[in-house]
């Protein structure tokens, strides 16, 4: 009920006794390791993401612009190694631009080849992706190689 020093209108009142302030997380940092992910997982042989019988292709999802992913055998050999630094290129040059600069891609593409060209065997593999100021994660990943068929070349 309204009273006269408020001129008929509710009057509210409330406390916040017993309530203290907290540390402010960085907005999504949780959330921005446990999305990246490595697709098909488990890789039979062949994906979507190949342009023909030749390629051999699995992405690792949702990484932000820069990150550094390291792969390795799972008696920790070393294979592959990508530092990502994505950079939007400015669109300011460009007339009525929407936006500043293009969309970073959130995704890597792998070869299912090591650092020396070489395709990889089938087996498990260790995805380890470290975003500088936020984090680690390691990924499990499991793929069968298609057998070579030197007739196709």
């Amino acid at each position: 009920k309204g009273t006269e020093e408020n001129n008929r209108l509710p009057a509210y009142e409330w406390t916040i006794e017993g309530n203290e302030a907290y540390p402010v997380q960085p907005p999504g940092y949780p959330e921005l390791l446990a999305a990246i992910d490595v697709v098909p997982n488990p890789y039979y042989g062949l994906s979507y993401y190949e342009a023909n019988e030749f390629a051999t292709t699995v992405k690792i999802t949702n990484l932000p612009a820069v990150a550094t992913v390291s792969i390795y055998t799972l008696d920790g050999k070393f294979i592959r190694r990508f530092n990502r630094n994505e950079m939007g290129i400015s669109q300011l040059d460009r007339t009525n631009a929407a936006v500043g600069t293009t969309q970073i891609i959130p995704n890597l593409e792998w070869d299912l080849k090591n650092d020396k060209g070489i395709p990889v065997a089938s087996g498990i593999y260790l995805i380890h992706i470290e975003v500088p100021g936020v984090g680690v994660r390691t990924l499990k990943w499991f793929g069968v190689q298609r057998q070579f068929d030197p007739s196709k070349l």
